[in-house]
């Protein structure tokens, strides 16, 4: 009898609890609302009951987060629930975060534009053009 070899294909379905491009996106979304919250990560953490490191993973997309988590996370930024799952699936239209200034739709694109920027040097030289600014109109504490 020749000798036969069977090879079998096993493809595993993805896991429901892998993150995804929408992972990502609530992410950035956390990442963008605690900061104007000024928040730090250990702060979220200990709100969530996860450590820091945690919290990270959850704001560069690369964990999950759970979904029993979601209503603690927006109170904690002040937001409600459909505020911080706006934009989540793929919506390109810029949803306005919570501010307390003159014009909150400026504040959200700049934020947005800031967050999406890759290279830290870029964002470092920007922070320093929009604080000589804010000096120079007269703002008293960045």
């Amino acid at each position: 009898m020749p000798d036969m070899q069977v090879q079998i294909s096993e493809e595993r379905p993805a896991s429901s609890r892998a993150a995804d491009t929408s992972d990502a996106r609530l992410g950035v979304r956390v990442r963008q609302l605690r900061r104007l919250r000024g928040l730090s990560q250990a702060d979220v953490a200990q709100a969530l009951g996860v450590t820091y490191q945690q919290v990270q993973k959850y704001e560069t997309g690369k964990t999950r987060l759970p979904a029993r988590m979601l209503p603690v996370l927006a109170r904690m930024l002040g937001v409600d629930t459909e505020l911080l799952l706006a934009g989540v699936q793929g919506q390109d239209a810029a949803v306005p975060l919570p501010h307390q200034g003159p014009d909150e739709r400026e504040t959200a694109e700049l934020v947005s534009a800031f967050a999406s920027m890759r290279h830290p040097q870029s964002r470092r030289r920007l922070l320093s053009i929009v604080r000589a600014f804010a000096a120079e109109a007269g703002a008293t504490e960045m």
